[in-house]
This record gives structure tokens, sequence and C-alpha cells, in this order.
């Protein structure tokens, strides 16, 4: 018997979560994630809080650092090169989905 969890977080009305939220679903511990800070892969939205918050979007962030140590059992400093890689990587895609429809024209429906 195969069980799926699904798992729901309640992110505020600012689109914002806390760094236990990070802590919670990176399943990073949270010196790993404060290293992370360090090195700027994650950034808090007011770093010189005692209570950090981040965007919606840096728990995608952290999820993909927790599943990049945890499968490559990468240190953190390796963690933080290979998320600025994959940062990178997809800014270059959206230039280039960018240039692209810029090129092409607007797309015809198919019949």
């Amino acid at each position: 018997m195969n069980i799926e969890t699904t798992e729901a977080l309640r992110v505020d009305e600012l689109g914002e979560i806390t760094f236990a939220q990070l802590i919670e679903c990176s399943e990073m511990s949270d010196a790993e994630l404060r290293e992370l800070i360090d090195y700027g892969a994650l950034v808090p939205l007011d770093p010189g809080t005692s209570s950090w918050m981040f965007r919606a979007e840096t728990l995608t962030i952290a999820r993909n650092a927790g599943r990049l140590r945890r499968e490559f059992d990468l240190d953190v400093h390796g963690i933080a090169v290979l998320l600025r890689f994959i940062e990178r990587i997809e800014e270059l895609e959206a230039e280039l989905r960018a240039l692209r429809a810029t090129v092409a024209g607007p797309v015809m429906p198919r019949r």
C-alpha cells in the first residue's frame, strides 16, 4: 500500500514565510540555513531583524538546498555555489524564452 502525503504551508497575505517554516520544509538545520544566508543563497527580507521573514519563493530554494544536501552529500558552501548556478540558468532560460517570443512574433493557434 502506497500512501502519498501532501504538505500544506500557510503563507501570510504578503507572500512571506518565517525562518522556522524554512527549517521545517527544507529538512535542513538552523545552522545550515544560517550559513546559506551568510553565503547569500537565501536572503531575508530584512536581515537586520531578529525574526527573519522571507519571500515565499525562498521556500523552493531552501527545498532545493535540502535535496542537494541529501542526494549528493554536499557541504553548505557547495550547495550555495550550485544554487547560484541554478539561479543563473533559470535567468538565462527566461531570457532565451523572451528572445524567442520577440523573434517568432505572435503564435497562431493550430487548427
